[in-house]
């Protein structure tokens, strides 16, 4: 049970292992690319070393933005100008995994001690941080949006059996991790007043 959690938890961490960096402009849709899978580890149906060891197989199914604040921009110049926002509302997007394994068995009723773990990711805006700068086009007008990046998972527990092959246990289930702090300038024309 300890190592399916274990391995669980490096499986969640290596998916959202990206260090909390400065929000970037978003370039278009190539910005939600999901991860690429480096190897087969855990995957049901391939090779495994130690019979009775257990796993997780991760799955990347989406990215997204979970937007949670924007600030409306505007540009009546004929030259660009950049802009940025103080951000004025802390947010944050936590991931939170624990478990408690409790020993089971004669001897084991003698032990008094429960093994545990937590393991906590957390991203967040604080306060006064500034989103931006970007470059405002002219005549241009839009919104500075910034929230968090989502990675969306699809998971199957698995054991090595002792033919040493990955084998799928119990049900599929998801999971959403947050990735990165995120935000970007989106814009559209501005109307022309009279």
């Amino acid at each position: 049970m300890r190592r399916a959690l274990t391995a669980a938890l490096v499986a969640l961490a290596a998916l959202a292992s990206q260090p909390p960096e400065a929000a970037h402009a978003a370039t278009g849709p190539a910005e939600y690319i999901l991860p690429q899978r480096w190897n087969d580890d855990y995957k049901p149906g391939s090779h495994c070393a130690t019979p009775g060891e257990g796993g997780i197989y991760v799955n990347a199914s989406r990215r997204w933005f979970d937007q949670t604040d924007a600030a409306s921009v505007a540009n009546r110049n004929a030259t660009p100008v950049p802009v940025t926002h103080k951000v004025t509302q802390a947010r944050s997007s936590t991931l939170q995994i624990s478990a408690t394994v409790q020993p089971k068995g004669e001897i084991e009723r003698y032990i008094a001690t429960a093994y545990g773990l937590n393991y906590v990711r957390v991203q967040q805006w604080s306060v006064g941080e500034t989103v931006g700068p970007y470059e405002l086009g002219a005549n241009r007008q839009g919104k500075l949006v910034w929230g968090f990046m989502m990675l969306d998972t699809d998971n199957q527990n698995v054991r090595c059996s002792e033919d040493q092959v990955w084998e799928a246990e119990g049900a599929r289930y998801a999971a959403t991790v947050p990735e990165s702090r995120y935000s970007e300038l989106r814009e559209d024309d501005a109307p022309v007043f009279g």
